[in-house]
């Protein structure tokens, strides 16, 4: 049996960049281009959000062995940590693309969407 990968591959780290990016700048374009950073087995996407001067924390995706399949953390600005439980229950489950993730959290820290 094969394990999963801890950490994403060169390819799956560049085209999940471009689908988070592609993704926000569709859907919160007054946000501007997001910025993205892979660590490890992680994918951290921060926005720089109205009112504020440097770009905030919003969701960490952790690798789940699929480009399209990862675990949504949210961050908590009130702990200052990331969290995947603590999704409101009406989101259903903790894991999915990071399209999901992404509509997922920035509805709570940016509004809904305003674009495509």
């Amino acid at each position: 049996m094969d394990s999963v990968p801890q950490t994403p591959d060169p390819q799956t780290r560049n085209a999940v960049t471009a689908r988070i990016t592609a993704h926000v700048t569709a859907g919160w374009p007054r946000l501007g281009e997001p910025l993205i950073r892979h660590r490890g087995q992680y994918c951290y996407v921060a926005a720089l959000l109205p009112g504020h001067r440097e770009p905030a924390p919003i969701l960490r995706l952790r690798y789940q062995g699929s480009a399209d399949t990862w675990t949504i953390g949210i961050y908590k600005a009130s702990t200052g940590q990331y969290t995947e439980s603590e999704l409101p229950g009406s989101f259903g489950s903790v894991t999915g693309t990071p399209e999901q993730g992404i509509d997922e959290t920035f509805i709570l820290y940016a509004g809904p969407r305003t674009g495509n």
